[in-house]
């Protein structure tokens, strides 16, 4: 190294090669673009101008980062092990780097929607890759022609895996089909090296054949997954599983990652990464991959982190040196970023076994940390290092001319002629599915019954390009139906002149995300060759209307399909018993009413209350996701109190509320105070999450007051847990010993963790019923009243639908005020003699969604009392509770 006239040392230090550095460098860039694709994918971050860069995730990270790295490292051991010095190989990473950089432009420009319809990121940033790939192929083939193996052979194989994906992406096919070629690109290229690595342990010429065998296999797997995944799939995974098995039983990892330092941190990454590409192939064999779940996504980051990351951090000491001229010693703190990776991918996987968005995320961010964690400590060694890790690589030879030569010549020719072979499947079913992209089936596109399978029929494309301005008026799209040639590309550009937040999902997946209001997004549908559905996915909006049809001339005319797209059904409504145990492990909501502390002056009322999103434990293994207004000095972010429902606000009449709202949620939410009068378009606008409103205005009648969001719809809204009450009294009600509210409403449940079921809502069909928030919970923590003593409950019906017939088993009621005025007892103030009379008596409040009023009785005996909706099917439901008196 020192002869050659492009090095020169300085201090003992031999001289950066800045060209490498620079791919190197530009290979870093492209995987933090990749990254922050994945963030904005798992929803953890929200750009406010939205680049759909979450569509690039996959392409950035396979081709723009790891590609380009590869062609990096190639290209560098390539040019040293020829006396020519050829200098070609770089156009490898530079291509793969022009890519990302051509990628990140056009999706820029096509974002807007006045852009050219042949703007199209899988031209611009595809045709680079392609070439990429075709140069990395190319130089694999020369050293091929140096070196003839079966391990060299096996990494010409992913590179041509690479090249048909590329292409294919190039030719119309989506990412979410392409995604497990992309990745076979990848692990096709690891197998290749270890095999090359561990030259000792797998050198047999018969398992050199037999890897090569079962790499050609998953590969001939490739377009049966892409075009029928129900068999695909299965088959893939059972090629990967027996590959990985052969590779995990010979690799010398299973020694070494006893060893300390650089050895045995290699030997336990790998094992690591065998496992979880051995979890990636029994998924695939075995789970759900439709999109109402995670499996599909935890194969795909069990091969792409668990398998290929670990492999690539397990090898990190050995590949850069030899790109940077640098030493990369081995330091403790690669453990943290294989750990990062490897607790990520656990707490990913116990979201998709739960279903739990929260922990699937907590994975997601995980994962991004220690890709970001590895990169980081890869520039600190390299910056800091002083000593070189030398790694020694053991080769077997043989005599020149021995019978082993002979047989291991003739089985190079055989496994050439198989490749070839395989390799020419795989084109022509890549080349078939670019004809006729309905071939190509994504099993995690959402499905809309018989749209899809209408849109799944062959059609030829025309190579037209169709485009679409969609907009909104309430609670519409505008057009509501697009009408294009069966086999055209379509275009939609989505601009949102609603007053909230919306979004247009397509039944093949494809989504414009949560466009904000006075946005817009352009979103590139594909070619369609049949009739299909769009629609706004956020909660209940669907239901309102917000359908987008798309007809296509002279393509298969697709049935009405279901009327929620994607829906995962609930297995089973938890029982009363199992709702009555999750009372008794909670923390009830305060039932008491909130005491006046001004004296009997009319005054102002200053409250603020944030609006948030969170999860709720419903039952034991079920959970649901709660919308709710909460007190900003009483937050329930911690603890065991139901979430649903805000706080009661209490005042005289006469008394100003100034109530500051706060949106921390995801979507657009408002707010209603029927306490007193206000310009709907004024108090009750929608805030943007993020933002704030301050409402005011004035109590001039007496009375419990409902308050709720009013954001269309406002049943799901209501149901999703957005509704509180507001008491306001004039100062006359005599004091009493006990005083409580009590608040009905009702759930309608989704998904496990999901939010309200929209259709149940609009059915008025609930699964359970609540007083305060909860089921039962007054069953399991009574309400306490001492005998003889008086007490006022203040009862309102939050709905949305189901009316309440408030009764307390046992008892009457002497008193009963509702809606302005006493039905029973109130003295003078009664609006008839029967009224005022001591001697009349109620066993009921009646009231229907968003009426209030309350009741004053005595309890002689001490006992337990059981206050229930006399519907009793919905007491049944959980309406019920406890007045226990002693």
């Amino acid at each position: 190294m020192q002869d050659d006239p492009k090095m020169r040392k300085s201090g003992g230090r031999t001289a950066l090669p800045r060209s490498r550095m620079a791919l190197l460098i530009g290979a870093g860039l492209a995987a933090l673009l990749g990254l922050v694709a994945a963030l904005i994918r798992a929803d953890l971050i929200h750009p406010s101008g939205r680049v759909p860069l979450a569509d690039l995730h996959g392409g950035l990270m396979v081709y723009g980062f790891l590609g380009a790295a590869i062609g990096l490292e190639r290209a560098v051991a390539y040019r040293s092990g020829g006396s020519s010095k050829p200098s070609w190989g770089f156009f490898a990473p530079a291509l793969g780097l022009l890519g990302s950089l051509l990628c990140l432009l056009s999706l820029m420009v096509s974002s807007h929607g006045d852009s050219p319809a042949w703007v199209r990121v899988e031209l611009f940033g595809g045709i680079p890759w392609t070439l990429s790939m075709l140069v990395l192929t190319a130089m694999y083939l020369a050293i091929w022609r140096r070196q003839p193996s079966a391990e060299v052979l096996i990494q010409v194989l992913g590179s041509l895996v690479g090249l048909v994906g590329a292409a294919a992406w190039v030719a119309g096919l989506d990412a979410s089909v392409l995604a497990p070629t992309w990745l076979f690109f990848l692990i096709l290229t690891i197998v290749g090296e270890r095999v090359e690595l561990a030259r000792a342990v797998f050198s047999d010429i018969r398992l050199e054949s037999g890897i090569l065998g079962l790499s050609l296999l998953t590969v001939l797997m490739l377009p049966i997954q892409a075009m029928a995944p129900a068999v695909g799939y299965p088959l893939l995974g059972l090629s990967l599983g027996l590959l990985l098995l052969v590779m995990a039983s010979h690799d010398v990892a299973k020694g070494t990652f006893r060893h300390g330092g650089l050895p045995g941190f290699m030997g336990t990454c790998m094992l690591s990464a065998y496992a979880w590409g051995l979890l990636a192939a029994l998924i695939w064999m075995a789970a759900p991959l439709d999109s109402s779940t995670y499996w599909g996504d935890m194969a795909l980051h069990a091969l792409a982190i668990g398998f290929i990351m670990t492999m690539v951090i397990a090898h990190v000491c050995m590949i850069v040196p030899s790109v940077i001229r640098r030493p990369l010693p081995f330091h403790p703190l690669l453990w943290v970023a294989w750990a990062l990776m490897q607790v990520g991918l656990l707490i990913r996987l116990l979201g998709t076994i739960r279903l739990y968005t929260p922990l699937w995320k907590a994975g997601n961010l995980l994962n991004v940390l220690g890709i970001l964690s590895m990169m980081l400590t890869v520039v600190y060694l390299a910056a800091r290092g002083k000593q070189i890790l030398a790694s020694k690589r053991y080769r077997r030879r043989q005599p020149e001319g021995s019978q082993t030569e002979q047989v291991g010549t003739l089985a190079l020719r055989t496994d050439l002629v198989a490749t070839s072979a395989t390799v020419l499947v795989l084109v022509a079913a890549m080349v078939l599915m670019a004809l006729r992209p309905t071939l190509a089936v994504s099993v995690g596109a959402p499905s809309a019954g018989g749209v899809q399978e209408a849109s799944s029929k062959s059609v030829q494309p025309t190579g037209h390009t169709s485009r679409a301005t969609i907009k909104v008026k309430g609670m519409a799209f505008v057009p509501d139906t697009i009408t294009i040639d069966a086999g055209d590309r379509l275009i939609v550009d989505f601009r949102n002149t609603g007053d909230q937040r919306h979004d247009l999902v397509f039944a093949n997946g494809k989504s414009t995300g949560s466009v904000p209001v006075g946005q817009s997004v352009s979103v590139d549908v594909g070619v369609l060759g049949g009739d299909t559905l769009g629609w706004c996915s956020l909660a209940g909006h669907r239901q309102m209307g917000m359908e987008l049809k798309i007809k296509t001339r002279g393509g298969i005319v697709a049935g009405q399909g279901q009327s929620s797209a994607g829906k995962v059904a609930l297995s089973h409504v938890p029982s009363a018993a199992k709702l009555k145990s999750q009372a008794e492990k909670s923390d009830p909501a305060k039932a008491a009413l909130p005491p006046l502390d001004d004296q009997g002056r009319a005054g102002t009322r200053k409250y603020a209350l944030d609006i948030k999103e969170r999860k709720e434990k419903v039952a034991a293994g079920l959970e649901r996701t709660v919308w709710s207004f909460d007190d900003a000095n009483d937050s329930r972010d911690s603890g065991s109190r139901p979430l649903a429902q805000g706080p009661v606000l209490r005042g005289r009449v006469g008394d100003t509320f100034e109530v500051t709202i706060r949106n921390k949620g995801s979507m657009s939410h408002s707010i209603d105070f029927h306490a007193g009068p206000a310009v709907p378009q004024t108090m009750m606008r929608n805030i943007e999450p993020g933002k704030e409103l301050l409402y005011t205005f004035t109590a001039d009648r007496a009375g419990i007051w409902m308050y709720h969001c009013s954001s269309d719809p406002m049943s799901n809204h209501i149901a999703n847990g957005m509704y509180g009450a507001v008491v306001v009294d004039d100062g006359m009600l005599p004091p009493v010993a006990a005083e409580y509210v009590l608040v009905q409403s009702e759930i309608y449940l989704g998904s496990n963790g999901g939010a309200a079921d929209a259709e149940k809502v609009a059915a008025m069909n609930p699964d359970i019923m609540t007083f305060n928030g909860r089921a039962f919970q007054y069953d399991a923590h009574p309400l306490k009243l001492g005998k003889r003593q008086r007490v006022r409950i203040w009862v309102l019906d939050a709905g949305p639908n189901q009316p309440l017939s408030f009764h307390i088993v046992g008892t009457q009621f002497d008193t009963v005020w509702t809606e302005g005025r006493y039905l029973i007892g109130g003295g003078a103030g009664g609006n008839s003699a029967a009224a005022s009379s001591s001697s009349a008596g109620a066993q009921v409040l009646p009231l229907l969604p968003a009426q209030g009023g309350f009741v004053e009785l005595k309890v002689d005996q001490p006992g337990d009392y059981s206050m229930v909706n006399h519907v009793m099917s919905l007491a049944e439901k959980g309406a019920h509770g406890i007045l226990r008196v002693s």
